[in-house]
C-alpha cells in the first residue's frame, strides 16, 4: 500500500494493490472518511466496461469522494487486464470480473479490520449488472444501486461490435467483415477490435448469455436502480419489469447526460444522479 493522499473536505485516498488468489495484483483506491464513523457498511464500486468506464472516470470519482464525506468507506478499483491491474484484457471474461468483484469485497473488508458488517456494491452499465450478479453469492451485500444497468448482454455485444464496424467503415470506407464473420473469427480463437479492446469469444459469450430478465434468483439486498436519460422520460419497460422481479427494488428516472459516452458536456459531477442515490441511501426517498 502507498501513502494516503489528502483530499478535500477531510477524506483520505488510499492507493493500493491487492492480491488476487490467481497471484495477479488488482490495483485500486480506498477513499476513507478522516476521524471516526459510525458507518458499519462500505461499498465497492464496479466501473462500467470498456472506453464506458474511461469517460465515466470522474463521476465515479466525485461519487466516491461524496460517500467518503458521509462517512462511508468506499473501493474503487481495476478489473484484471485494464486500467493499472495485472493481466491481459483480451483474456478476461464476465466470470474473471464476478471473481475480482469478489476479491475487491473481501479486500476492503480486511482493511477496515472487519468492522464493516456489509458490503455494498455501486454498478454502472455493464459494471452494473455485474454488480447484480455477484450479489447474488457473495454476503454481506446490504444494498445495491445499479446506475443504467444493462439488461440484454447479446444486445450490448451488438452495440460493442457495431463500433467495430463503424470503423471499418470508416477506414476502408466498406465493411469487410460483417458482425457474424466477426463472431466466426472469435470462435477460431482471435479477438474482435471495439474501440481499443480485444473481445475473445469467452467474454463474448459469457456476456452475451445474460439476460437480467429471465435469469433465475435474485437478490435480497434493498436495490436501486437508476435510469439516466432525457428530462421527462418515464421508467422504461425493462427496468420496470427488473422492479417486479426484485424482491426490494426501487426504478427511478433521472435527467442527467449519457457520461459514459464522449460527450461535449463536461461532466465532474451529475447532480440529479447524486442527489437520488444519496437520499436513497440516507432514507429520503
Amino acid at each position: 500500500m502507498t501513502h494516503a493522499v489528502e483530499a478535500p473536505d477531510k477524506i483520505s485516498e488510499v492507493p493500493c494493490f491487492f492480491s488476487h488468489e490467481t497471484g495477479a495484483a488488482l490495483f485500486g483506491v480506498i477513499y476513507h472518511p478522516v476521524g471516526e464513523s459510525d458507518r458499519m457498511e462500505g461499498f465497492v464500486f464496479v466501473d462500467a466496461f470498456a472506453e464506458e468506464k474511461l469517460w465515466a472516470q470522474r463521476v465515479m470519482v466525485s461519487y466516491a469522494r461524496r460517500l467518503a464525506r458521509l462517512g462511508y468507506t468506499v473501493l474503487r478499483f481495476d478489473f484484471r487486464g485494464h486500467g493499472d491491474s495485472d493481466g491481459r484484457f483480451e483474456e478476461t471474461s464476465v466470470s474473471s470480473r464476478l471473481a475480482d468483484i469478489r476479491c475487491a469485497a473481501g479486500f476492503l473488508r480486511e482493511q477496515t479490520g472487519g468492522r464493516l458488517q456489509n458490503i455494498n456494491l455501486l454498478g454502472l452499465r455493464f459494471g452494473a449488472t455485474l454488480a447484480l450478479l455477484a450479489a447474488r453469492d457473495l454476503p454481506g451485500v446490504r444494498r445495491l444501486v445499479l446506475w443504467e444497468p444493462v439488461i440484454n448482454g447479446a444486445k450490448y455485444m451488438k452495440e460493442l461490435l457495431r463500433s467495430n464496424l463503424v470503423t471499418q467503415t470508416a477506414v476502408y470506407k466498406a465493411i469487410r467483415f460483417t458482425r457474424d464473420d466477426l463472431v466466426e473469427q472469435m470462435k477460431q480463437g482471435g479477438t474482435v477490435n471495439s474501440e481499443g479492446y480485444l473481445l475473445s469469444y469467452t467474454l463474448y459469450a459469457e456476456a452475451e448469455a445474460i439476460d437480467l430478465l429471465a435469469a433465475e434468483g435474485g437478490t435480497q439486498a434493498a436495490t436501486l436502480l437508476v435510469q439516466i436519460g432525457s428530462p421527462g422520460q418515464p421508467v422504461k419497460r425493462d427496468f420496470v419489469a427488473m422492479q417486479e422481479r426484485l424482491a426490494r427494488c426501487r426504478a427511478v428516472a433521472v435527467a442527467e447526460e449519457s457520461f459514459w459516452r464522449e460527450i461535449k458536456t463536461y461532466y465532474a459531477e451529475a447532480g440529479a444522479l447524486f442527489q437520488e442515490t444519496t437520499a436513497w441511501l440516507e432514507g429520503k426517498s
